[in-house]
């Protein structure tokens, strides 16, 4: 049987937004896709808000950690029939019964001929054994690439080409919109948006590295560890390489007083302290302490007047607005009845257009 390297460029990467119609149509046409993409960096994500979006039950095997059994079913003698007869596992059962989304993750890591067999028969013909799946019933791969010291098992071209295939690459972007909606720690937001890709997603040959899911890791172990644990917490999701230099980033950020800033008390200039880092911390750090805390109306002017502080442009400002409309919805919708905040969104270009 042929084989051949499934981690040979077969098509432009994408991000997660612009896959997620085109792999979501590619389905819906009856297709099966394979989505190729470095760990950590939300493919797992992807097939689950799929299958939300698909209004299907999502099904989800780690083929690697599967036994061919597991997969594919186990036969048992009839001795009433004097023939052989399948029992399947509990998933195929559900996926006959109802429309659901079968992703199949760890594809193509150190699988055997057995498993490639069984997923043949999955992806193929939407079935194992005599028992068929439901006709609304879809198929999801995804795998590791090569180029990231996974592990990865060539798959026979036969199973290669009944596939769509696409490949996911990390976006800073993206992942900040999704960050903002999932209540990630507004510190690494602020980090991430200062440096960008470089240190959203760093893969190295140690246990722990920086990616989409190790920063998540962080954001959660950040909420919960005591303070002197803090770093060392950190560093055990994204190494400790990253961990210094986020930490390093945070002696910036944590000298913003968010609080006088909103009171009026302080009004940044930041014709003096120019610094993208330190613009970047102060935004996050402002639009973090608003998304947390009860606004006076006698406090709405002075985010307008932060927003318009001195040596700020629209960039920074469209990345205000956005995080607000993220985070803080309702003040969002309290500062748009103001008309210095009206006026200051007709001077912003494409300001909507950026918010949705």
């Amino acid at each position: 049987m042929n084989t051949r390297n499934t981690q040979r460029p077969v098509s432009a990467a994408y991000t997660y937004d612009q896959l997620f119609p085109l792999i979501r149509c590619t389905l819906e046409a009856g297709i099966s896709a394979l989505l190729l993409g470095s760990p950590g960096i939300g493919k797992s994500t992807m097939a689950s808000e799929l299958a939300k979006s698909m209004k299907k039950t999502l099904i989800d095997i780690r083929l690697a950690q599967k036994d061919p059994a597991e997969l594919g079913g186990v036969y048992f003698p009839n001795r009433e029939t004097q023939t052989l007869e399948l029992f399947p596992p509990a998933w195929v059962k559900l996926a006959c019964e109802e429309p659901c989304l079968v992703f199949l993750d760890e594809f193509n890591a150190a699988i055997t001929k057995l498993h490639q067999a069984a997923a043949y028969q999955i992806v193929l013909e939407k079935r194992i054994g005599e028992f068929k799946f439901h006709p609304d019933t879809v198929v999801l791969a995804a795998g590791n690439r090569e180029d990231d010291n996974s592990i990865v098992t060539p798959l026979s071209s036969a199973l290669c080409n009944r596939f769509a295939h696409f490949e996911m690459r990390p976006d800073v972007a993206t992942w900040l919109k999704w960050a903002a909606e999932h209540e990630i720690h507004e510190h690494i937001m602020a980090f991430i948006q200062t440096y960008g890709e470089e240190v959203l997603f760093c893969a190295s040959d140690t246990y722990s590295f920086p990616t989409p899911r190790s920063w998540e890791m962080a954001s959660k172990v950040m909420r919960q560890a005591d303070k002197e644990d803090l770093k060392r917490a950190v560093a055990a999701c994204v190494g400790l390489p990253m961990a210094d230099r986020f930490y390093r980033y945070l002696e910036i950020y944590r000298k913003v007083n968010a609080k006088n800033i909103i009171a009026g008390k302080e009004k940044p200039d930041f014709r003096k302290k120019s610094e993208p880092s330190y613009i970047y911390a102060v935004i996050f750090a402002v639009a973090g302490y608003l998304s947390t805390v009860k606004v006076t109306d006698k406090d709405l002017g002075n985010i307008v007047s932060f927003i318009e502080s001195p040596g700020i442009g629209p960039e920074y400002q469209i990345l205000f607005f956005r995080q607000l409309y993220n985070r803080a919805v309702e003040l969002f919708d309290r500062l748009k009845a103001l008309p210095e905040f009206r006026e200051l969104a007709g001077k912003i270009v494409n300001l909507r257009a950026s918010l949705y």
